[in-house]
């Protein structure tokens, strides 16, 4: 036993560029499951470590159902028996000149040091050495405030210095450390209203509280109180989605990453196949051949898997940059670090690398253990029996797709459901590889013969005839196609949507926005009416509430300006009638918020407001997207009813006027809005920053689909290398018959280019079936909104130019091994 082991390690030592590839595909393998599930924990743990580190040792906070809250309030709170301490808080977003956006708590000191730890340890420090001066700054001077020390780094900004803001420059007098991911800025809440014109008002209390019922009958009227529990399941809701998605990239990674391995092990084997075959016929037992086979495999996976585990570390360094941005553009400003070292990165790329190497390894295992020795030293015996074995693996593919077909019928019940149909999908349409290949091959016979002769011909045939090898190699090089081609499309047919959407929504000649959590002054909005030549102007006000113990939206808008101007698609419902009952007192609500919460046209919705719970009908359902949580639309007036809130985030400015009288207006907006410190944008601008955004969440599916590239490019690469060392004793054939070097590398290299034409021909069906998944499925139960399919040419352009150019690469190595073995090569049986 221990003859045959050594026997075969020393066939490692031997064939060292062959191992290396072997390793290789097995690492990257791993790599693309590791890097994405760890980017994933990383970003999503610092955002839960940011509202860890700023609800502090708080229980509850209080607050008002929308706007800011009256700082009247806080004698009553602070006289309530159930409150054992409060700390009245500022919680606002301001945008750097460097462009980041960052959190500015307004806090006091002194009451806040019971609540945060971060201010126990500001307010203690005021009887530090040298700290005292700084401290008295933070009380005393305006526009003084406290800053991280992770955006102090990044910024290159020390104590003493300025960060300049939108509202206008700011002084730091001291650094402190902050072990979350978020950016974070603190102020005392004095000037912290005088900073946001915010006098008399607080933005919420955070509190720590001994009887959660008495304090919830007391303030039941008015107010919305939030425990640190419903805290959690209030950000789990929000990201519910998001996380959903990352959880779905990570498990294609993973998916694919497993194609790869199964497909290197499976090489690892039949490699051997002749080596095997000899140590058979000198007496070796099948048990110790395939338990060298085991020993050689488990080895691969274990350094392949510990490299992946190393490589998936370094991988999720860049990625979580990626989903942190993603964060940072849909829900608040984010910079996670990438998690930790740790020696479970190497355990888990290990576990993954061994199982997969395994199961990978488990059919060539088998087929040996049954065939005669003198089969396996005549040659490809295994391919023959593959080709035999074809129509079983279809009617498995066929099974999975009709599973698949029964999970997406069911996918109304849970999201998740709609995740197992598309991987039992994507599992089914792989197992037609070797199918797809039978019917391809005549066409591919004929396009090859008369591109590149005789060569041509042959390598398609030997495709065909090495249907073992070359079926599980297109099977996950076609999957990566797909994902690319799906995931292109589906990313096509929303920005198209989300066009068509702005086309009708977003109809101003220009929007002052802010582009973070700060209001556009009142003031200024009445000076804006008072310029000539202004038709319109809508107040558009958003903020979040809780509905049925879930996340969210509440907008006002000028139901009249909208009427006039805007071109909403209605899913129920029509223009005219649903504005003019918006006018009286009516709702309409997203496409979005009638899924969730399954409310239509008609309906009724009660809603918490300043005045208690309230309850509006429905008007009309309308497509939207600027929000997966659902959003209820009302008039500005029934807004300020309600809520008390004159808050305004945004306007848009319409305007009639023909040019040159057009632009004279807008230019005076934009001097007034300048002379305001705000954000001027044109429609044509506006719209481009809203696709900005659009692209850069997708930023990391763009990547995934990178990596999964990559990943299949070494199964092609394997694939060829199989091939090329099962056929010595055929390219000894081709020598004799007086094949040149040259005629034997195009042979190989159009194999490749054939390998991954068959894939990219599958993938073309499989990859538009994929989008439509994503689209009508995946997207629909994850996000509410309906998306609409815009077939385009530019993913299949782009993943044909994507295939033919690896397989080109991966051909690489195979072409240089024939190129310096080809001339001593000779027949040497038979």
């Amino acid at each position: 036993m221990k003859r045959v082991i050594l026997s075969f390690l020393r066939y490692l030592a031997r064939r060292r560029s062959l191992a290396v590839l072997q390793l290789l595909g097995i690492a990257f393998g791993v790599a693309a499951a590791v890097g994405m599930t760890l980017a994933s924990r990383s970003a999503l743990e610092s955002m839960e470590g940011a509202v860890d580190f700023l609800k502090g040792g708080s229980t509850h906070a209080i607050q008002r159902p929308a706007g800011p809250m009256e700082e009247g309030l806080l004698a009553r709170i602070m006289n309530d028996p159930s409150v054992k301490f409060f700390a009245p808080v500022i919680d606002r977003k301001v945008r750097l000149a460097t462009g980041d956006q960052v959190r500015l708590l307004g806090v006091d000191p002194f009451l806040d040091k019971n609540v945060r730890p971060i201010t126990r340890e500001i307010a203690s420090s005021a009887n530090t050495s040298g700290r005292d001066e700084a401290f008295l700054s933070f009380l005393l001077d305006p526009g003084t405030v406290l800053i991280d020390e992770n955006t102090a780094k990044a910024g290159n900004i020390a104590a003493g210095q300025s960060i300049m803001t939108m509202q206008g420059p700011l002084k730091v007098a001291q650094v402190f450390p902050n072990p979350s991911g978020e950016p974070l800025v603190i102020m005392d809440i004095g000037q912290a209203q005088e900073f946001f014109k915010m006098a008399g008002y607080i933005d919420r209390a955070d509190l720590v509280v001994t009887d959660e019922e008495a304090l919830r009958k007391r303030w039941s009227q008015g107010f919305t109180i939030e425990s640190n529990r419903q805290k959690a399941e209030s950000l789990s809701a929000l990201l519910g989605a998001f996380k959903l998605n990352l959880q779905a990239l990570s498990l294609l990674a993973l998916f694919v990453g497993i194609f790869l391995i199964y497909n290197t092990a499976m090489f690892t084997v039949v490699s051997r196949r002749r080596d095997a075959g000899i140590l058979l016929s000198i007496g070796a037992s099948r048990g110790q051949v395939t338990a060298a086979f085991l020993i050689e495999v488990l080895l691969l996976g274990i350094v392949g898997g510990a490299l992946g585990g190393v490589m998936g570390y370094l991988l999720s360094k860049f990625l979580v940059q990626i989903v942190g941005g993603t964060i940072s553009t849909l829900y608040f400003f984010l910079r996670p670090s990438a998690l930790p070292w740790t020696f479970w990165n190497v355990a888990g790329g290990i576990l993954l690398g061994c199982a997969a190497s395994i199961v990978g390894s488990l059919p060539p295992l088998i087929e040996l253990r049954r065939i005669q020795p003198v089969q396996v030293l005549r040659g490809r015996t295994a391919s023959h029996s593959a080709s035999k074995k074809i129509k079983i693996v279809g009617i498995i593919g066929l099974f999975c797709l009709a599973l698949a077909l029964g999970f997406f019928l069911l996918s109304f019940l849970n999201v998740y459901i709609g995740f197992v149909g598309a991987f039992l999908f994507l599992l089914g349409a792989s197992l037609f590889a070797g199918l797809f290949i039978i019917l391809a091959v005549p066409f591919l016979k004929r396009l090859f013969s008369y591109a590149i002769g005789l060569e041509g011909k042959i390598a398609i045939g030997n495709i065909r005839e090495n249907l073992g090898r070359t079926s599980v190699a297109v099977a996950a090089f076609m999957i990566a196609l797909s994902m690319s081609i799906g995931l292109s499309s589906m990313i096509d047919s929303f920005r198209y949507s989300l066009i068509w959407w702005m086309n009708g929504q977003l109809r101003g000649e220009a929007y002052i926005s802010t582009k973070a959590d700060v209001t556009v002054p009142e003031e200024f909005y009445n000076e804006l009416k008072r310029v000539p030549g202004i038709d319109g102007i809508d107040v558009f006000r958003n903020t979040q509430i809780t509905f049925r113990d879930k996340p969210a939206g509440i907008t006002s808008i000028d139901s009249a300006v909208l009427q006039k101007y805007a071109r909403f698609g209605w899913l129920d419902g029509s223009s005219d009638n649903a504005w003019e009952a918006v006018k009286l007192g009516d709702v309409i609500i997203s496409e979005s918020f009638s899924l969730r919460f399954k409310v239509k046209k008609g309906d009724p919705v009660t809603i918490d407001t300043a005045h208690g719970p309230t309850t509006l009908t429905i008007a009309g359902v309308y497509y939207d997207y600027a929000s997966e949580h659902g959003v209820i639309m009302m008039d500005r007036s029934l807004y300020l009813r309600l809520f008390d809130d004159r808050t305004i985030n945004s306007l848009g400015i319409f305007i009639d006027a023909p040019e040159p009288e057009k632009s004279r207006v807008l230019e005076e907006a934009r001097q007034l809005s300048r002379k305001y410190g705000l954000p001027f944008a044109t429609r044509d601008e506006f719209h481009r920053r809203i696709l900005g955004i659009f692209d850069s969440t997708f930023a990391v599916t763009q990547s995934m689909r990178i990596i999964a590239v990559i990943v299949a490019f070494f199964g092609i690469a394997g694939a060829l290398m199989t091939l090329f060392v099962e056929r010595q004793k055929e390219f000894g054939i081709y020598r004799a018959l007086g094949f040149t070097t040259g005629d034997v590398a195009r042979i190989t290299i159009a194999e490749s280019i054939g390998l991954g034409l068959i894939s990219f021909l599958m993938s073309t069906i499989v990859g538009t079936i994929f989008a439509y998944i994503l689209i009508r499925v995946i997207n629909r139960q994850s996000f509410n909104w309906t998306i609409f399919y815009h077939l385009t040419s530019q993913p299949y352009l782009v993943t044909a130019l994507t295939a033919i150019a690896a397989s080109i690469a991966a051909c690489a190595y195979p072409v240089w091994s024939v190129i310096r073995k080809y001339p001593i090569m000779q027949i040497r049986e038979e």
